[in-house]
This record gives C-alpha cells, structure tokens and sequence, in this order.
C-alpha cells in the first residue's frame, strides 16, 4: 500500500467502500451506435474542453444525439471547480471530468453520484514528465534536483504538506515515481496551468514540467523536449483517466435521457478509434493546429464501461490517502 501523500498511515483494514452506481444501457440497447435507446427534451452537459471529451463533440457535430432523441447542448467551463459547481447546483445535468474529483466529492459525501459513461483512458506517452534539452535531470530519480516541477493544477484541497496537486496527472505519476523508486515527497511541485507550463520551462522559472497532449507535443516542438518518464505505461497503463457523471437524482429522475446519451456517447467513442474524426474536433477543444492534431498522442475512448479498471483510480486514492475510503464504483 503507497502512502506517499499521507501525513497518517491508513489502516490495513480498509474502511467500508462509498458507492457510485454505474448506470448501464437497457437490455436491447447496444454499444457501438447499433443501439435503440431514445431520449426526449433537452439538456446540458459541461467540459472542460480537452482531448479527453472529443467524443462529444463528434457526436454533436455528426448529429448523433438528435438521432437518440435529445437537444445536448455542451457548455464549456475553464476550470474543473466551476464545472463541479455547476453540477452540483443542477445548472448542468451531466459532467465530463478528472476521476479524481468526481470519486473524492462522493467519497467526502458532498453529493451523491451516478457514473455514466468512461470518457478516456491513458495510452503510453499520453502523459510525461519533461525537461529542457541538455539538463542534469536525465532520469526520475534526479527529479529531486529539478528545481520546481510544474504540474496541472487541482480541483481538490491539499491534504497534507508535501506541495503535490491531487488529481489523474499526480496521481499517475506518483505511482509510477514510487514504483520507480522515487519518492514524491523529495520533489518541489509547482502547481500551474497547463498552457503556462512550455513558457515556465523555457524561462527556467521550473526544471521540469508534467504534461498532457496537445502540450508534450509543444513542448517538443517548442523547446525540443525529452522525456524523463513515462507515467502512462507500466503500472499505469491504461489508467482510466476521465468520465461522465450525473446526480443521482438527474439520473433517477431521466433514465430514458440517460441511456439515449449514452447510446450516442458510445457511437461516437467508436467512430473515434479512427483518428480522423478526432483530429476534426481537437482544434477547436485544444486550440492545436490540423497539422498538430494528427501529431498528438491520444489515449483511448472506450466503447463500454470496464468497473473493474475504472476501479484502480479509487483503490490508488485510497491508497495513496487522498480518500479515508475507497469508493466502489460497481455498488
């Protein structure tokens, strides 16, 4: 058990599981856009516009979602938070977002969740910690002599002192760190957005930054980049790194609209197992050029729910201390 980011040790004994309920398509509806599942009325469903949702938008765009029956309008929000907020407050009815968030607010008892859909999932080099041409740092284990290292900030509060952003990115990484033989504790984070990270390597205000696409390919061509480590590969391989969640009471409430989203949902996850559809959407999710958007390293969209792997996220935050229970994702 990893308890890098603890301040007190977790019991062997773990703590009874918080459940998130999956709702899963009717029986007759199946994934890959060859399902019947119809929907009526309108809603919203908020992002925070990435290569992670976009699905959604090649559904929107191809048209899917009327196909099911439903007006999906699709709000973006510049910060996880704001998102979570509008959730929250029924402004939205479903949300796209960083497991970690979602898993630690039903953890906390806040509100009370349904997971719709799996939204992305890591690949290798979807996420790299990176340094400047030339630098001492050529391995993890000299991270500690990196300066700062700058990472995507967190929607979560700090639960202890080590300076270290919950969310997917440090979640991963710390795994893979750890596994390595590196502690997190040894290395100064600095959380900072992403779009600031390229300009703060390059001005060597940080030593090394952890990245995301479209920014590891920038950061490349930018700065000519190099990898000090992989942390979607190996014991983070294929790490469920986002989804789509509702209310309960939304979900309860619409169960017709729910299933018809995720019929389109899945079509569209489907389509873009083709690059060719995602490279239409990402210019305007990630402000990336055509040229980039077929350059990019993307993880994967999965066609249906895999509890079991979407499982690993909430087992590493139980382990990791960033919840004093580990949710249950199948309930």
């Amino acid at each position: 058990m990893r308890l890098a980011w603890a301040n007190v040790r977790v019991s062997a004994v773990r703590t009874a599981m918080v459940a998130v309920p999956v709702i899963v398509l009717a029986s007759g509806c199946s994934a890959g856009g060859s399902g019947t599942a119809m929907g009526s009325g309108s809603f919203t469903v908020a992002v925070v516009p990435g290569i992670e949702n976009a699905p959604l938008s090649v559904a929107s765009e191809e048209g899917l979602f009327q196909q099911h029956g439903l007006d999906v309008t699709i709000k973006k929000y510049s910060s996880l938070s704001l998102e979570y907020q509008a959730l929250a407050s029924g402004q939205v009815q479903i949300a796209a977002g960083d497991y970690t968030d979602f898993f630690y607010e039903q953890s906390t008892g806040h509100v009370s969740l349904r997971l719709i859909a799996d939204g992305y999932d890591a690949a290798a080099n979807s996420m790299e910690i990176l340094t400047l041409p030339g630098s001492n740092v050529t391995t993890a284990q000299r991270l500690d002599t990196a300066g700062q290292v700058a990472t995507p900030p967190s929607a979560l509060p700090s639960l202890d002192n080590t300076g270290l952003p919950y969310n997917i990115e440090t979640l991963a990484a710390d795994e893979v760190l750890q596994d390595d033989g590196v502690s997190t504790s040894t290395v100064d984070w600095d959380a900072m957005p992403e779009q600031d990270m390229i300009s703060a390597l390059r001005n060597h205000q940080v030593g090394a930054i952890l990245a995301t696409e479209p920014y590891i390919l920038e950061a490349e061509e930018q700065l000519g980049a190099v990898e000090v480590a992989d942390v979607t590969s190996g014991v983070t391989s294929g790490l469920p790194m986002s989804g789509y969640f509702s209310l309960a009471s939304y979900a309860n409430a619409n169960a017709a609209n729910v299933q018809a989203f995720q019929a389109a949902l899945d079509q569209a996850q489907s389509d873009c197992a083709q690059r060719g559809p995602v490279q239409t959407v990402l210019p305007g999710l990630t402000d990336i050029s055509k040229d980039d958007a077929a350059l990019v390293t993307l993880g994967t969209y999965p066609t249906s729910l895999n509890v079991g792997q979407v499982q690993r996220v909430a087992a590493l935050m139980y382990d990791s201390g960033m919840t004093s229970s580990e949710v249950n994702v199948s309930s």
